[in-house]
C-alpha cells in the first residue's frame, strides 16, 4: 500500500511537470511578444511628441537593427487635421526621432543605421 502511494506520488508529479513544461512559450511565441512589447513602448514615446498622442494611428511598424521600434505615423497639426504618414524611429523617450523634426539628410542617415 505504502509503494502504491509513493508510485502515485510520483506519477502525479510527472503530469503536474508535464502540464508546467506544455505551459512554456515557445520562442517564437517569445519573440513574438518581445516585438509587441518593443513597438508599444515605440508607440508611447512617439505620442509623447505630438500635438493630440490620443489621435495618433501607426502603420508599416518592425523592429530595426539593434531593437528600435520603427514606423510610420500620421498624427494631427494644431488645426486638427491629419498631416500625413511620416516615419519615426523610438529608441527611448528622448531619442525618439520624426522624420518631420530635423532635416531629411540626417533622418535617412538615422533611419539606414537604425532601421535598415
Amino acid at each position: 500500500m505504502m509503494m502504491f502511494l509513493n508510485v502515485m506520488r510520483v506519477l502525479s508529479l510527472c503530469a503536474l511537470m508535464l502540464a508546467l513544461a506544455a505551459c512554456g512559450k515557445s520562442a517564437a511565441q517569445q519573440h513574438q511578444e518581445d516585438v509587441a512589447t518593443l513597438t508599444s513602448q515605440g508607440e508611447k514615446y512617439v505620442k509623447e511628441k505630438v500635438l493630440e498622442p490620443g489621435a495618433a494611428q501607426f502603420r508599416n511598424q518592425f523592429i530595426g537593427k539593434g531593437g528600435a521600434p520603427c514606423g510610420e505615423v500620421n498624427t494631427k497639426d494644431a488645426f486638427g487635421g491629419y498631416i500625413g504618414y511620416q516615419r519615426y524611429i523610438a529608441v527611448a523617450r528622448d531619442l525618439t526621432l520624426l522624420a518631420q523634426d530635423v532635416a531629411p539628410e540626417e533622418f535617412e542617415q538615422s533611419w539606414r543605421q537604425l532601421c535598415r
